[in-house]
């Protein structure tokens, strides 16, 4: 054991990112203590990507027999066109990924995956959940670091990991004048039971729509019983950063008004409560994610657009990196030392590589019959990433 196994780890935000670092961290021996603001454990819930350069880090912590039943490989994707709803470009997936990249690529549903992190957690003594704990401020002292929270509570540890999302607080509060940037850009989501839609063509598994200014996105969750979607347009009238906004599904209606069938179909079917809607926004990369006792991991520390669906994909890199730099340092200094300068670069390449691709996707007239695709298959190299390797 490293000769800072003993050290108290906090962790603040039971996302995706902190949950899997409290299990990469438990992993490697260390006792961890995960702070999160909501009373339960969840999410809203709506279907996220996870590629193989995430899959990878959740097969690598023993997960795949938890996994197993809700996630699922497209076996195509494809860009399709707006209006016609004719392919624009087309490509076997499946096993592919694995053959590629050497792990697979899969859709599943964010409170499923969730559940699966709590659930891996939460008959080991050595991982403390503490719901109901949301983080007001954070100060530090020679030996430790403090957290207060909005329930009257204050705990100390010896170092905190701040995964407490796009909104971060503790971001806020040590890394001030990091604003965030509206793109334009509005996105809805939505999920709808496919007994709603009969007869609907899922064909291929991935499809994107893609119109001048706009584009939509639909996938299938929970073994093909759900369809999830995100639409994105230009608007300049509403920019509320966060993505449990509820929307009216008339609002998602009018905007694709004019688009094919099969996309207005959908959104016709989303239940009122299953319709929500975010301001897209962007922030520049931090140069430094860590001061003293405290390192920002996930959206805290680089918050991205989805145009690339990588943002839970690189804070569950982020939580394995963490995890080894403490295996594999004597001390906590050095550690988040080590964590820092293995992620910061990467992280920030691939915020700025979602920013591009979101650029080219909602600026590009793609034609029916042009046979080509609109992003990198092998997404700029992002997916050959390996966490559970790479140097630190």
């Amino acid at each position: 054991m490293p000769a800072n196994s003993t050290s108290r780890i906090h962790i603040i935000g039971g996302g995706i990112a902190g949950l899997t670092a409290a299990i990469a961290l438990r992993k490697y021996g260390f006792p961890v203590v995960l702070f999160e603001q909501s009373e339960q454990f969840g999410d809203v819930g709506a279907g996220i990507t996870i590629g193989p350069n995430a899959s990878r880090v959740l097969l690598a912590l023993g997960l795949q027999e938890r996994l197993a039943p809700y996630v699922r490989t497209p076996r195509h994707a494809g860009i399709l066109h707006f209006r016609t709803g004719d392919r624009i470009s087309y490509s076997l997936r499946g096993d592919s990924y694995i053959s590629e990249f050497g792990a697979p690529f899969w859709h599943i549903h964010r409170a499923d995956l969730l559940g699966v992190l709590v659930d891996a957690l939460a008959d080991d003594p050595d991982a403390e959940l503490r719901p109901g704990h949301k983080v007001t401020g954070i100060t530090q002292s020679a030996d430790e670091v403090t957290s207060r929270f909005a329930n009257g509570v204050a705990e100390s540890g010896d170092v905190l990991i701040a995964s407490d999302g796009i909104k971060s607080t503790v971001r806020e509060t040590l890394f001030p004048g990091t604003p965030a940037t509206f793109t334009g850009y509005v996105a809805w989501r939505g999920l709808v039971d496919l007994e709603r839609l009969p007869g609907l063509e899922i064909d291929p598994d991935f499809a994107l729509y893609a119109g001048p200014g706009k584009i939509v996105g639909r996938y299938a969750l929970r073994q093909r019983g759900l369809m999830n979607y995100v639409a994105i347009a230009t608007r300049e009238d509403w920019r509320e950063e966060g993505w449990t906004v509820r929307s009216e599904v008339a609002e998602v209606e009018s905007e694709f008004q004019d688009w094919c069938e099969n996309v207005q179909t959908i959104i016709r079917a989303t239940p009122p409560d299953r319709c929500f809607k975010w301001a897209l926004h962007v922030r520049e990369p931090l140069d430094n994610w860590v001061d003293g006792r405290v390192a920002l991991l996930g959206d805290a520390a680089h918050p991205m657009t989805p145009f690339l669906g990588l943002g839970a994909g690189i804070g569950i890199e982020d939580a394995m990196v963490l995890a080894r730099a403490f295996s594999g340092s004597g001390d906590w200094q050095t550690a988040l030392a080590r964590y820092q300068q293995a992620r910061i670069g990467h992280a920030a390449n691939a915020q700025q590589a979602s920013a591009r691709q979101g650029l080219h996707l909602l600026n590009a007239k793609p034609q029916p019959g042009e046979g080509k695709t609109l992003y990198n298959d092998d997404m700029l190299g992002l997916y050959s990433y390996d966490a559970t390797t790479v140097a630190i």
